[in-house]
C-alpha cells in the first residue's frame, strides 16, 4: 500500500475516533498501522491487546433496562470493565483496529441497512453484547433521535430511497455533496444503535463515496463545526453540513 493512502486511513481512523472523544495514543496508531500494513490481523491486533491488558472475558452480560451496569452509566461489556476511563483507552484500541480492517477489506459493500449494521457489529463485537442490533432504548443528545419502535420502518425508507438514488453514482460535484448531506443527515437522525453510531456512519459513507468515485476526506475539516454542521442538519438545516463536505469531498485519484 502506497504510504500517503496508508496515512490517508490512519487519519480518518484518527479524526473518526477523536471527534466522539477518544483519545488516540501512539500504541492505538501503533496497532493501526500494523493492520494497515498487513503486519497484523485484526483479530491478532485484538488478541494482542487483550493480553496486554490482561483482560478476561466476563460470564454475566444479562441485559438491563439501559444497557448499562446498574447504578452506572457504563455500558455492560464482555470484559466486565467498569472503570470508563479504562473502558475507553480498550476501545480506541480495538475499535481502531477493526476500522482499519474494514478499510483495507473486501469492497463488496450493499449499501443496505444489513450493511450499515454489519460494520458496527465489526467495530464493536469484540466489546459489547450490543453490537449490530438495533437499540432498544430512546436516546437524546440534543436532538432527539428515532424512536426505536421506528427505526426499522424508517430505515427501509432511508436505503430504499439510497437505492432509488443509485447510491448516488454518475453525479457531478454539487449533485453529490447535496445529496451526501442529505442521507448522511437521515442515517445520523436514525441512530439506530445503542452506542457507535458517528463511528458506523463515517465508514458506511466513506465506502459510499469510494463507491461513487469520490475520496471523503474529513480530516481536513475541523471537528468543531463538523458537529455543529451535523446537530444543524439534523434540525434541516444541510448547509453548513453541505459547506463541509463541499471542502472534504473530491475526486478519487
Amino acid at each position: 500500500m502506497k504510504e500517503s493512502r496508508l496515512q490517508h486511513y490512519l487519519d480518518f481512523i484518527g479524526f473518526s475516533m477523536e471527534t466522539e472523544g477518544y483519545r488516540m495514543t501512539a500504541l492505538a496508531e501503533q496497532y493501526i498501522q500494523q493492520v494497515l500494513a498487513k503486519e497484523l490481523s485484526g483479530d491478532e491486533a485484538v488478541s494482542e491487546i487483550v493480553d496486554r491488558y490482561g483482560l478476561s472475558s466476563e460470564s454475566d452480560t444479562t441485559r438491563t433496562a439501559d444497557g448499562c451496569y446498574e447504578g452506572t452509566d457504563i455500558y455492560i461489556n464482555y470484559f466486565g470493565l467498569r472503570d470508563q476511563e479504562l473502558l475507553d483507552e480498550i476501545e480506541t484500541l480495538i475499535v481502531g483496529v477493526r476500522m482499519a480492517e474494514i478499510m483495507i477489506g473486501k469492497r463488496e459493500w450493499t449499501f443496505n441497512f444489513e450493511h450499515l449494521k454489519a460494520i458496527h457489529a465489526h467495530l464493536f463485537d469484540d466489546i459489547y453484547p450490543f453490537a449490530g442490533e438495533i437499540r432498544y432504548i430512546a436516546i437524546t443528545k440534543r436532538t432527539v433521535f428515532c424512536l426505536p419502535q421506528y427505526i426499522q420502518q424508517v430505515a427501509a425508507e432511508i436505503f430504499d430511497k439510497l437505492r432509488d438514488y443509485h447510491y448516488l453514482r454518475h453525479q457531478e460535484h454539487e449533485e453529490f455533496v447535496d445529496n451526501l448531506a442529505y442521507f448522511m443527515a437521515e442515517v445520523h437522525a436514525l441512530h439506530p444503535f445503542r452506542d457507535g453510531n458517528t463511528r458506523t456512519m463515517r465508514l458506511f459513507f466513506y465506502q459510499l463515496c469510494y463507491s461513487a468515485g469520490w475520496l471523503m476526506d474529513l480530516p481536513n475539516t475541523v471537528d468543531k463545526r463538523l458537529l455543529e454542521a451535523d446537530i444543524a442538519a439534523l434540525e434541516g438545516d444541510y448547509q453548513p453540513l453541505i459547506g463541509i463536505l463541499h471542502e472534504a469531498i473530491r475526486a478519487l485519484d
